[in-house]
């Protein structure tokens, strides 16, 4: 009798065809496109399309990947002078935004008399229907018509402004974040209410005063880049920044110095700053002004560690460095005390020379042309039932819900959407309106920079684009616009938009396919006019802090932008809910952080429910305990606590912007009541530990260290042939035939904004498990970004990206019994999915648990099944998952180059996580090439160093240490 050993049972079952009939179901791997296709086009062929990215008001360039009649995948435009290649997380999940099951299909109509927040009351109706009511009730000429929207320029704009002027009445730009104390400070010592361009990457010194600038203040992609190149470490130097609030942000944990203060105290600072560089006579103009403007400040009073020491140096450095700049409170920030706080880091700039060099007036952000808050309450506090509401890209029935009211006055309220959202179920109307990614527009971020929107596939629904259905309505009413110049009348809105660019350029046929094929168009720089700066207006005496409440159960809510839901828009995305928050980890939640020492008042431990109140404002959520929030203050992420738009985003979390009602602090701070509920709510957090416990897995290096420090041989070993010596290793390396693949990680560049981790969600088909898998600790991701705290110093972080190390000699392929796990002749630990059986062996052999077991054959929900890349399998349950250094980018690459006959080059080629990377922190490259800038870093960099390397895997992944300033 044949003696058949488990082993070669297990091999015998993945290699035979009966392993489909016993292995259970299979998903459908074959996808047919959605919609028909363009004509006389190859179906297979990848084509690539230059749009620009709306997810937030940035603006940054965008190339997506369009294949079978649809879109799959978005990566950063590296011409565009935004984004300058990168995208962030929000920007990778506009794929999701697209095939969103959530999205609206055709117009609705209210059936229901009453406008009820439980009871939506809408029915499907025609697009017919919809513009005939709707122009019908304009025809009528009662009232006014109010068109509010969100951040719109040049033809779109346009468009809505004339609309909103032929029916009498007018547009207001609305967005949760518009930055107006920044704008009021510079209104009132500039004359010019703007918010200008600010140069990071030509300082050598920031300071932050609670700007989150790498995560959701104005431009984070481009800041980002920015900040990377003047942050990274150059042979033996590296910019400098200091960031002062109260809460450890990812941004402060970027920092070289976070100086932790109280809510409400960051004017003093600004102004302590400011009396010591007097004193000091470090200040370069406005002497006399800026020293009555302090004379009050008392920056030895500040509650701080070695207070003054840390000031006076930080000061010093600051006005002595040869660039800097200071930066001015959060995006949200409100009221009198941001408009003082934004008003004393202008000074700061000023005082130091650093007006029109690290800020430039000459250049304005689009932002510039938001109307205040106060402007949108007085227009809707007059509304009467004559009138008309149209909402466009807007949703302030849930950034501003105390405004929700105001909306019912209208006779008729119309919301122009492309999701169900809160302001949407408030309406009469509800028209879907197309994604940026199947539509035609433009967007003016920057002066000078003229960005296009142009589809990448074609419309999934019944929608229509928001310029057409104004120009449709106007026509309907019997009050046509008037197109430019020309005078044109027809309601396309496309027309309108070849216009005005073909005014704009002048330029022939060929021209015009460039731009397409580009994306943008730059403007030449205009003469720049002098600043006229007056101080005579200064606030001379100093206004007393907000008093602050030390009893336990009385604390300032700070509260802060998400860098994956910012103001709530991309809150229904399922890859920016499964993906931790930075600092904590958490995901799928809202939670409070709030200090120890308070918790221990209040009786609370981690996962607690805590009952938080303020001027009728009531929310329960966990707590999460941690020293890195004030002992003052409490902190809650906004962006969630939609009670619509979706069933990702709806009933999860809490709204912070209901705590926003009424004067807030300088960095957007409330005073709120706490009361524990005695409940308990654990949080998903997907870290089991932030500390090394020892083990040296993120290295810190201190920057007098860093030129003397070598990895020598002992530390760094090649993942080659030449790695390997007889006292070590049992066997020879493996011979790589044409590459041999690896990557360099740079941890000073790493700043931990997830985008890596998102893009390889949206490369490689990994499937989103939800709150209740990662609960039970079954997350997917490949890719994982950590942040382990620094063993001797609290509140400083650092990010260790982690995908597979891509071992020459991985302990995951010889414990294999079915081979599943190979190594193939570029040096790729490759995971073959048709031979596992998901023993597991591998994960548990592998000491850097970046493998994962797909315990689910995912449903995909209708619609976003079209995302899917059809490069890569789409996984069952029962086998291994890991990262593959995206293989089918590499192999794609490689038939092409086969088809073209010649060699491929490793500049061909980047995975997922290193083309997204907005702080080019990701280098990936081929050993075996001499002349690659990885090999070089493997053999020269005197900050490498491989995970784990005592355990002789001999990793193709290269860490360079996070350099510590004094």
């Amino acid at each position: 009798m044949l003696e058949l050993t488990r082993r070669a049972f297990l091999r015998l079952f993945a290699n035979s065809s009966f392993a489909v009939a016993v292995g259970g179901q299979f998903p459908d791997k074959w996808l047919s496109p959605p919609l028909p296709p363009e004509e006389n086009r190859n179906m297979a062929e990848r084509l690539i399309y230059a749009t620009t990215c709306r997810e937030c008001p940035a603006g940054c360039g965008m190339h997506v990947s369009h294949v079978n009649g649809r879109a799959i995948k978005a990566e950063g435009s590296p011409d565009h002078p935004v984004g300058q290649g990168g995208l962030c997380a929000r920007g990778q999940s506009a794929l999701q935004g697209i095939y969103d099951p959530d999205r609206l299909r055709q117009p609705l109509r209210r059936g229901a008399p009453a406008r009820n927040f439980p009871d939506t009351g809408l029915t499907p109706a025609s697009w017919q229907e919809a513009l005939l009511a709707i122009g019908n009730r304009l025809q009528s000429g009662k009232g006014r018509v109010l068109v509010i929207s969100g951040l719109e320029t040049g033809t779109l704009a346009d468009i809505l402004a004339a609309f909103a002027e032929r029916f009498n009445g007018r547009l207001l730009i609305h967005e949760p974040f518009d930055y107006q104390p920044l704008r009021d400070a510079h209104a009132g010592l500039t004359g010019r209410a703007v918010i200008p361009w600010y140069g990071l990457d030509h300082c050598r010194h920031i300071i932050s005063f609670g700007a989150d600038f790498l995560e959701s203040w104005l431009s984070n992609v481009q800041f980002t880049a920015m900040f990377s190149r003047m942050h990274a470490f150059q042979g033996a130097a590296t910019g400098r920044f200091t960031y002062v609030g109260p809460r450890l942000s990812m941004t402060a944990a970027n920092a070289d110095d976070f100086i932790q203060i109280a809510p409400g105290q960051e004017v003093r600072v600004a102004k302590g700053l400011l009396r010591i560089m007097v004193e000091q006579g470090w200040v370069t103009r406005g002497r006399e002004q800026l020293a009555a403007y302090s004379r009050e400040a008392r920056p030895e009073e500040l509650p701080l560690e070695n207070g003054m020491k840390r000031l006076v140096r930080l000061a010093r450095e600051f006005s002595r460095a040869e660039a800097a700049v200071a930066l001015p409170g959060p995006a949200h920030g409100a009221g009198e005390e941001a408009r003082r706080l934004a008003e004393a880091v202008f000074l700061l700039n000023y005082a130091t020379g650093r007006v029109g060099q690290g800020l430039d007036f000459s250049r304005i952000h689009a932002l510039s042309s938001c109307h205040p808050d106060l402007e949108l309450y007085r227009s809707l506090d007059d509304l009467t039932p004559e009138d008309v509401v149209f909402l466009h890209g807007a949703n302030p029935a849930y950034s501003r819900p105390w405004l929700a009211e105001l909306l019912k006055r209208a006779g008729l309220v119309v919301s122009l959407s492309q999701l169900a959202d809160e302001t949407a179920l408030l309406a009469d109307w509800v028209l879907p309106v197309d994604h940026p990614l199947e539509s035609w527009g433009e967007y003016t971020p920057w002066t000078g920079i003229h960005s296009l929107v142009q589809p990448a596939m074609r419309r999934l629904y019944d929608s229509r684009p928001a310029g057409d259905i104004f120009l449709s309505l106007a026509d309907m009413a019997g009050r046509p616009l008037q197109r430019g110049a020309d005078g044109g009348t027809d309601n396309n809105f496309y027309s309108w938009l070849q216009a005005d660019w073909g005014q704009r350029d002048g330029q022939g046929a060929a021209a015009r396919q460039e731009l397409l094929a580009r994306g943008f168009a730059l403007s030449p720089p205009q003469p720049e006019k002098e600043l006229q700066i007056s101080l005579e207006q200064l606030e001379v005496a100093t206004a007393p802090p907000r008093e602050i409440d030390h009893a336990p159960h009385r604390a300032a809510l700070v509260l802060w932008p998400s860098i994956f839901f910012f103001d709530g828009r991309t809150a229904n995305r399922s890859w920016l809910q499964e993906n931790p928050h930075p600092i904590s980890f958490i995901a799928w939640s809202s939670w409070l952080d709030i200090h120890p020492d308070r918790a221990t008042a209040l009786g609370l431990a981690d996962g607690d429910l805590v009952k938080m109140t303020t001027a009728g404002t009531v929310a329960t959520l966990p707590a999460r305990l941690t020293a890195e929030m004030h002992p003052e203050a409490v902190g809650l992420v906004l962006g969630q606590g939609h009670w619509a738009m979706g069933e990702v985003a709806a009933g999860r979390g809490v709204n912070g912007f209901a705590f926003l009602k009424g004067e807030t602090g300088g960095n957007g701070s409330v005073t709120v009541s706490l009361e524990k509920t005695g409940g308990k709510e654990p949080l998903i957090c997907l870290g089991a530990s932030f500390d090394q416990h020892g083990r040296d897995l993120l290295r810190w290096q201190k920057l007098g260290d860093a030129p003397a420090a070598g990895p020598g041989r002992e530390q760094v070993t090649l993942p080659l042939p030449a790695g390997y010596e007889r006292v070590n290793d049992l066997y020879q390396g493996h011979q790589h035939a044409r590459h041999r693949w690896a990557m360099v990680i740079d941890l000073q560049r790493c700043i931990g904004c997830g985008a890596c981790s998102v893009a390889c969600y949206a490369e490689n088909n990994i499937a989103v498990l939800g709150p209740k898998a990662l609960r039970q600790g079954r997350e997917m991701s490949w890719l994982k970004v950590v942040p382990y705290r620094h063993p001797e110093k609290k509140n400083m972080v650092g990010f260790l990206p982690l995908p597979c190390q891509h071992c020459d000699q991985a302990p995951c392929e010889p414990v294999c019994p079915v081979f599943a796990a190979v190594h193939t002749e570029d040096g790729l630990n490759a995971q073959v999915y048709n031979r596992c059986v998901g023993t597991r062996y591998c994960s548990n052999n592998c000491p850097y648990k970046v493998r994962h077991f797909n315990w689910y054959n995912i449903d995909w929900q209708k619609s976003l099944q079209w995302q899917l890349n059809p490069d890569v399998t789409v996984r069952c349950r029962g086998v291994m998952e890991k990262c593959t250094f995206c293989v089918q980018r590499l192999r794609r690459a490689e038939q092409q180059a086969k088809v073209q006959g010649r060699e491929l080059t490793e500049a061909e080629v980047q995975p997922a996580c290193a083309q997204s990377c907005p702080a080019r922190a990701l280098v990936f490259g081929d050993l075996l090439d001499e002349k690659s800038e990885v090999r070089r870093l493997f053999q020269e960099d005197r900050r490498g160093y491989q995970l784990l390397h005592e355990l002789n895997t001999k990793p193709a992944v290269l860490y360079l240490q996070r350099i510590e300033q004094d």
